[in-house]
């Protein structure tokens, strides 16, 4: 990136990222609404710090397609952190990847105990499409949008991944197994994001296309850095233990390619999607700006 995009970035996610905040504190039921403790759950991992990458998307996605009310699209982009927020809670759990941290702070079942952190889970996973529903978008994008979520989600999608990955801890990677691991536990929803942001654009057909083939791409990319972050990522930086992937012995691009073909496999990926997004003109720099801190973050 440029200084120049770089010193625009910042400026646009610190702006979007305080919006979506804003915005999810007033969305989430209040933290001594009885019965507080799963009210409590809820918030502590919606706020236990972020990057909010989706719904942040989901908003460049918006005004890429000539969205002009981003204050009317925000309780969807943030149905989308609920859905992130929801799945990784469940990642987390014992009986999933059994992680202790998560973004540098203990992870919500440690705090709360297996039973709450799963509930608190399955409230943000409702939550998230009471916000389409109570939406001010017409009656025929809510459908689409819900309908949208609800392919990322399913088994062709988050969840397919994440059973995907667990069955196969401990074999041998290939190629094709990695990439739907990949392409679905993790990259699913951030190829959602991108589209739904130009449904509720009401973009054409063709425009929804092109940008679910970058937020494929791009999905992809993401969680190849993950993988790199895990192999020479720092815990006070990245915000929980490195190492754990090979420790559970999952499939990961650095395990089958090696650490620098990874990345260039990553690089290739965002190019890829930045060679869509230019496609949009001035409309879709921060969206190829987003591409870049995507593959440069070091957390």
């Amino acid at each position: 990136m440029t200084s120049r995009n770089l010193v625009g970035l910042d400026d646009y996610l610190r702006e979007k990222k305080k919006a979506v905040e804003d915005a999810l504190d007033g969305l989430l039921p209040a933290a001594d609404k009885y019965p507080a403790i799963i009210h409590r759950a809820m918030r502590y991992s919606i706020f236990a710090g972020g990057k909010r990458i989706r719904p942040i998307l989901a908003i460049a996605s918006y005004e890429a397609c000539g969205g002009r009310d981003p204050t009317s699209f925000l309780p969807v982009g943030c149905s989308l952190e609920l859905i992130h927020t929801f799945s990784f809670i469940h990642d987390d759990l014992p009986c999933m990847d059994d992680d202790d941290y998560r973004r540098g702070t203990p992870t919500s079942h440690r705090v709360f105990g297996e039973a709450i952190a799963l509930l608190a889970g399955d409230a943000l996973f409702n939550l998230a499409y009471q916000l389409i529903v109570d939406s001010t978008f017409d009656e025929v994008t809510k459908v689409e949008v819900m309908k949208e979520m609800s392919d990322a989600l399913g088994t062709e999608g988050v969840i397919g991944g994440q059973v995907v990955d667990i069955i196969s801890e401990g074999e041998s990677p290939t190629e094709d197994k990695l990439r739907f691991i990949h392409s679905k536990k993790t990259g699913r929803l951030i190829l959602a994001s991108l589209k739904i942001g130009g449904m509720c654009a009401h973009a054409p057909s063709e425009t929804i296309r092109r940008l679910a083939d970058a937020g494929g791409k791009l999905g992809l990319a993401f969680q190849i850095i993950d993988d790199l972050l895990d192999v020479e990522g720092d815990f006070e930086v990245v915000g929980k233990e490195a190492g754990k992937d090979s420790v559970h012995g999952k499939l990961t691009y650095p395990l089958l390619y090696g650490v620098d073909r990874s990345r260039q496999i990553a690089e290739g990926l965002c190019g890829d999607a930045k060679h869509v997004f230019e496609q949009f003109g001035d409309r879709g720099e921060i969206l190829s700006d987003l591409t870049d801190f995507i593959l440069h973050r070091i957390y």
